[in-house]
Parts: C-alpha cells; sequence; structure tokens
C-alpha cells in the first residue's frame, strides 16, 4: 500500500504497510512515479483554502482540474483498473432548498465547485474512454479530530468567547464524520461497478446548526447562554464585515459570506450509496463532539 503525499515531513503517521511518497499533483512524472504497479486509486489531493490568494482561480484549476488529469493518466499507465475520488458537494452550489440528491443538475458557484465538477467530469470521461471501474465522492464537511479546517477553529473562537450566541435557526447541513467517509470508501473499493457516477456521502441526518453550536458549547464547558444573537444583528455585522474587507483589503472574521456558510441551508440526501452500495453512517456529530474537544485541548496544551 501506498500513500501519496505533498510533504512527507508534514504527512501523518502510517502504518508500517504504507510506503509514503512525496509527489505533487501538478507533476504528471513524479505522480507516474508514485502510482506505479497500484491497482486501485484513492484521489483526495485537492486545492480548499486559499483565500485572498491572487492566483486562487488558477491554483483550483491546477490542482483540482489539471493534477486529476494527471492523476487518472498515471493510473491508467499503471494498469490500474479503479478510481475513487473524492469531489464535493459544492458541485451543487453554496445553499440548498430542502434536502438534495444526485438528481440535483450540478450549478456550482465558486471556482473550487467548478473545479471539483469538471474534474468529475474527467474521471467519468477517463471511465467511459479506458475502461475504469470509477466514482466520484460528493463529500460536505468532513470533520473529526484534526487541526485544520473551520470547525477547528469554531471550538477555538467558542473556547475564547469570540463566536456569537447562535439564535435558534431553521438551517440544517449536512457533515461527514471521518470514519463514515472511510467506510463509503472501503465499500468503493469492493464493489463490482457503479449504477451511477457519483454519489453523495454524508452522515444518517442533518444537523441543526444551532444544535451544532450548542453541543460544541456544552462540550468545552460552558453554561447555556442566557443571551442570543439576533439574525438580523449578525447580519448587520456581516454587512460591515463586507465593508471593511474592501476598505482595507484585509480577512475580517465575519461577513456575509461566511455568515451564509454559517447559517444557511445545506442538506443532502445518501440515500443512493446507501441503497446501492450498503453505505450505513455509524458516527454522528454529537457523540464525537467529547473526541473533538479532547483533541483541541491536547492541541492548544491545556489537557483533557
Amino acid at each position: 500500500m501506498r500513500a501519496m503525499v505533498h510533504s512527507v515531513s508534514r504527512a501523518p503517521a502510517f502504518g508500517p504497510e504504507v510506503r509514503t511518497v512525496a509527489a505533487d499533483v501538478r507533476n504528471l512524472e513524479k505522480v507516474k512515479e508514485a502510482i506505479i504497479d497500484c491497482e486501485a486509486v484513492v484521489h483526495l489531493a485537492a486545492q480548499v483554502h486559499a483565500i485572498h490568494d491572487p492566483m486562487v482561480d488558477e491554483d483550483f484549476e491546477t490542482v483540482n482540474v489539471e493534477g486529476t488529469k494527471h492523476i487518472l493518466d498515471a493510473a491508467v499507465g499503471s494498469g490500474a483498473t479503479r478510481i475513487v475520488f473524492a469531489s464535493s458537494v459544492k458541485v451543487f452550489g453554496e445553499e440548498t432548498n430542502g434536502c438534495i440528491d444526485e438528481t440535483q443538475t450540478p450549478n456550482p458557484q465558486t471556482a473550487y465547485g467548478r473545479s471539483k465538477w469538471q474534474a468529475e467530469q474527467l474521471v467519468s470521461e477517463y471511465a467511459e474512454r479506458c475502461g475504469l471501474t470509477a466514482v466520484s465522492l460528493r463529500l460536505p464537511m468532513v470533520y473529526g479530530p484534526t487541526e485544520k479546517g473551520n470547525l477547528y477553529r469554531m471550538i477555538e473562537a467558542i473556547d475564547h468567547g469570540r463566536f456569537p450566541a447562535l439564535p435558534p435557526l431553521p438551517a440544517v447541513r449536512s457533515l461527514l464524520h471521518v470514519e463514515n467517509f472511510v467506510q463509503a470508501v472501503k465499500l468503493c473499493l469492493g464493489a463490482s461497478h457503479f449504477k451511477r457516477g457519483a454519489y453523495i456521502v454524508a452522515d444518517a441526518e442533518p444537523y441543526s446548526v444551532t444544535d451544532l453550536y450548542n453541543w460544541l458549547r456544552a462540550g468545552l464547558g460552558n453554561a447555556a447562554s442566557q443571551w442570543r444573537v439576533p439574525l438580523w444583528v449578525l447580519k448587520g455585522a456581516a454587512r460591515c464585515g463586507d465593508l471593511l474587507e474592501v476598505v482595507y483589503g484585509r480577512r475580517v472574521p465575519l461577513t456575509t459570506e461566511r455568515l451564509t456558510k454559517l447559517v444557511g441551508s445545506a442538506c443532502f440526501s445518501a440515500t443512493a450509496i446507501t441503497r446501492d452500495l450498503g453505505y450505513q453512517a455509524r458516527h454522528s456529530f454529537r457523540e464525537t463532539v467529547p473526541e473533538l474537544i479532547a483533541f483541541y485541548r491536547k492541541a492548544k496544551g491545556t489537557g483533557c
């Protein structure tokens, strides 16, 4: 088994059965060296967060689209027969009206979403043209014990009193526990075929945004907030943040875009992969909160 990583020094610790190889998906020759003799490839590499980078659109294109093409070319050249590609629900846009499934037509609204949709189409094209058994997994935010990503920053902000006490909100958001994602990948590696080229993968149920906040606050040992910031106040503060970013050219904690990601609905159904491949989401956010908080405390050096 082989793990291709961007930097060996920053790679997670793998077991002795895994050989680590450093390669950049933008370098076709290095990718070919990394994938040689592989029978199956799980493609997780992506450009995700690059806010205020003037080359951001180009980065999404070179990493997410051209990089995926390099992976596919190398896989075909090495004789690999199976590809599992980690895509994103962002191919559908930033918000949903109700809970959607794979029958929804992709309509990406950002450079990241567009790049993932283009990469999905490459995977499907190579599958048809080269006879690969290939599938794209459309993922919402994946959570677990890590210092990367918005969830860790949210926990940190709540812990330091910098996160607004959210009011009761009707919005729900789909998330994906990392172990649920691993289960989906294993199912894809073992499936004889796929009835569709892309599947949504998510936890069993979407989560109320307010519940997520309340569970994290309780997990940190904070008493329930007696006063909640009204939504209209949050929206006003977000508009001020929009103006400050334009005037000063610096990132501020709250803007309309970031508030929308926090309080907007983004609900996705994993019914198809459950029906076709037997996927069952065994982990939920609420039961994972103690693990998330323990990891956060350890990372901060504050104990359990």
